[in-house]
């Protein structure tokens, strides 16, 4: 007896695959290119503040489980202009042995600005993921990006005792590494003072080029908070914080996006529409 196509393709989970491109166009950025595969995908491009093209990515089964895989590839052509974000925390359902599997990569040509504000990610117990962020800048590209990722649930006493995931971020500029970093994530990890020292909440924002004035401007945001760090490498602004809850930390990142976008993009902030929903 023949095993079921239908039932063997739902085991293997879904493959969901976006292709995106977009280009300047007469004053404005355009989405010019766009392929997908499963379900990711996008709607009509937003243009609140005129030229920059802002786009929401859209997961319809709303969660990822073992033996997804789901690809995301950008590529911002000269001058375009491009905020990405999600109209919903991402999530990564418990597994019973098969890694989920994401991989976002993004390529940002000379002159172009790319902006990726995705809403959090929360991983449950008992999860397996494997999750890699690539940033690929050419000369004159300009960057502001973050990943948040939640622990378990915490609203719902749900920790992070069997949960295990590898959080990738890199960050590339003409060929040479400027951020390799790979977090492993478990009980251990989760638990340790060394680590996330039971903070269920953990964030990364990278800016690029970035100047003294940003980093000042995020460290004077943060405050006294002793969860939070800021620092400035070959003009990559990095900038970390923990916290118990997700909305706090999301305010944070939003304060210092807003404070540091007017000298990096020219412009001053102007929030997605679907933040506010």
């Amino acid at each position: 007896m023949g095993v079921d196509p239908e039932m063997e393709a739902a085991c293997e989970g879904w493959k969901a695959r976006l292709r995106l491109g977009f280009c300047a166009s007469e004053g404005r950025t355009l989405l010019a290119r766009r392929e997908h595969a499963g379900p990711l995908l996008v709607q009509k491009p937003f243009y609140p503040e005129g030229t920059t093209c802002h786009v929401y990515l859209i997961h319809p089964p709303g969660g990822v489980v073992g033996g997804d895989t789901i690809d995301l590839d950008v590529q911002c052509d000269p001058g375009s202009q491009v905020l990405l974000t999600t109209p919903a925390a991402g999530k990564f359902y418990r597994s019973r042995g098969p890694w989920a599997k994401q991989k976002n990569r993004f390529e940002v040509m000379d002159g172009a600005l790319l902006e990726w504000l995705p809403q959090e990610t929360i991983l449950f117990d008992d999860c397996r993921v494997e999750s890699l962020t690539r940033f690929e800048l050419e000369d004159g590209a300009r960057m502001i990006g973050w990943e948040m990722v939640a622990l378990g649930r915490p609203a719902c006493n749900e920790g992070f005792a069997r949960g295990r995931a590898r959080m990738g971020l890199e960050v590339w500029k003409d060929g040479v590494p400027l951020l390799l970093e790979q977090l492993n994530l478990d009980a251990a990890m989760f638990a340790s003072p060394c680590g996330l020292n039971k903070k269920p909440l953990s964030a990364t924002l990278v800016a690029y080029p970035a100047t003294p004035r940003e980093l000042d401007a995020a460290r004077d945001l943060a405050g006294e908070r002793r969860d939070f760090g800021a620092t400035l490498i070959d003009r990559l602004l990095i900038c970390r914080a923990l916290g118990l809850q997700a909305e706090p930390v999301r305010n944070l990142l939003v304060s210092i996006w807003r404070a540091i976008r007017p000298g990096m993009a020219g412009k001053p902030a102007c929030e997605p529409r679907i933040w506010a929903t």
